[in-house]
């Protein structure tokens, strides 16, 4: 047993190798077992071996005596959708971004916050002790998934309709926001052009990672759009594209909806410690703050409840509107985008040249999961002696007036990864070279 699949925000492996339908099973028993609820939405994505392990999972739960409602193949917004208005704990079968062979299972509580790391490593270890149960079996309610993807459409027109008609491009990647994205911008009265809309779960016309994949056919279709969009394998992270073929970074993408968004609702902006300085810049405009949180999707769910925040995202492309809908959904979000820019009487491409940006870098440095952390605990301690704006909350980040540097350890990969923003390239160039140098030196240190 590899008990590597059990991660900081969900349970995920290849299939067949390190996770079968077996497994599956019991570790749905287990989080039956684990859950305050006993009642679930089961859901899953377009991948050839989803409808297997949901179908294990879901004999899990039920084993456990938990009662499970089927929603099938569907984004994980529109899934989410069901299991918050039915108020259940929501199980996403999914192998989010990764190639075909990866597979998982994603839980989040119905207020949208996901299952934190110590619940998951507390079922791992339940995993470990073997205490799997069979009581009597709970209920099954198979929906149909498109009853599902109605009512979540429906709903997003009833809170924002669009300005006016514009054109959109939608590069869907042959994943699971095939069944909705179309659909929802053209119900919307977009016209609108869909690219790779077919499910498929060999991803036959580029990577699940839309931030990873060059998006070419994107890039050049969209030449002949207002607004291009592309999204992830399951529908969770989505990457515009403006009108002359670049792809936004996330605080791009942020400034767009927030330049809306701030004049309207109360509370910060939340932001993972990765982020850029352009997310300062725009809530300053409206008297706002940015709070900083570790990287995760579950702490920015977390902390937008917790603080109120009117919009929360994280640098992997991740957002989070709760005046629109209470999680993480970039469906959702990319419709109130585009709505947003429907209003605009300037371009995308022009929104975007007269934002404020500043040199950018990140690189990864390998080193071995055994010392990873440990670097950064030296650091920390080092680093805190000697500079004056330092935040320790995950990894370690030194902020200067003229920029700023994050070390931080991969929790996925054997990698301590270090990211730079600066004034100008200069300057980025200095503090890269200065912190890479000590975080280098620190790595032989404890390699002995």
């Amino acid at each position: 047993m590899d008990y590597s699949i059990f991660r900081s925000y969900d349970i995920r492996g290849v299939y067949g190798e390190n996770l079968t339908d077996g497994m599956m099973e019991n570790i749905g028993n287990l989080i039956c077992q684990y859950s305050e609820k006993k009642d679930f939405v089961v859901a899953r994505d377009g991948r050839l071996s989803s409808p297997a392990l949901s179908e294990a999972l879901i004999r899990g739960v039920r084993k456990a005596g938990g009662n499970v409602t089927d929603v099938g193949v569907n984004p994980l917004g529109s899934g989410f959708f069901r299991a918050w208005k039915s108020g259940m704990i929501f199980l996403y079968v999914t192998g989010s971004h990764l190639g075909k062979e990866h597979n998982g299972v994603k839980l989040f509580r119905p207020n949208g916050e996901g299952f934190r790391e110590e619940e998951i490593m507390r079922i791992r270890d339940m995993y470990k002790e073997g205490r799997f149960i069979e009581r009597k079996e709970g209920k099954l309610e198979v929906v149909d998934s498109r009853k599902v993807i109605d009512g979540y459409i429906d709903y997003l027109l009833s809170r924002i309709r669009p300005k006016r008609r514009m054109r959109i491009i939608l590069d869907c990647g042959n994943g699971a926001a095939s069944l909705i994205a179309g659909k929802l911008f053209k119900k919307a009265g977009f016209e609108v052009k869909v690219l790779f809309g077919e499910l498929d779960g060999n991803f036959p016309n580029r990577q699940p990672d839309q931030m990873k994949d060059p998006l070419d056919a994107l890039k050049e279709g969209v030449r002949e759009h207002d607004l291009g969009i592309a999204y992830d394998g399951d529908g969770d992270r989505m990457t515009p594209v403006d009108d002359r073929g670049r792809k936004l970074e996330p605080e791009q993408t942020s400034y767009v909806i927030l330049s809306e968004v701030l004049g309207k609702e109360k509370g910060p902006v939340v932001a993972n410690v990765e982020c850029t300085r352009m997310l300062d810049d725009v809530a300053g405009r409206f008297g706002r703050r940015v709070e900083r949180i570790k990287v995760g999707h579950t702490f920015l769910a977390e902390t937008i409840h917790k603080l109120g925040g009117a919009f929360g995202v994280e640098r992997s492309g991740h957002f989070m509107l709760p005046s629109l809908i209470p999680y993480d959904d970039s469906l959702a979000i990319s419709y109130y985008m585009a709505c947003v820019l429907s209003s605009q009487d300037r371009k995308l491409s022009e929104i975007v040249d007269g934002m404020k940006s500043s040199p950018f870098d990140r690189d990864g440095f390998e080193c071995s999961d055994s010392v990873k952390f440990r670097v950064i605990e030296n650091l920390q301690k080092r680093f805190g002696e000697e500079f004056e704006r330092v935040n320790t909350m995950d990894g370690v980040r030194v902020d200067f007036p003229d920029g700023w540097v994050l070390i931080r350890a991969s929790n996925t990969s054997p990698k301590i990864r270090i990211t730079v923003e600066a004034d100008n390239e200069e300057r980025l160039r200095e503090i890269k070279e200065r912190f890479a140098k000590e975080l280098k030196k620190e790595i032989s240190a404890l390699k002995g």
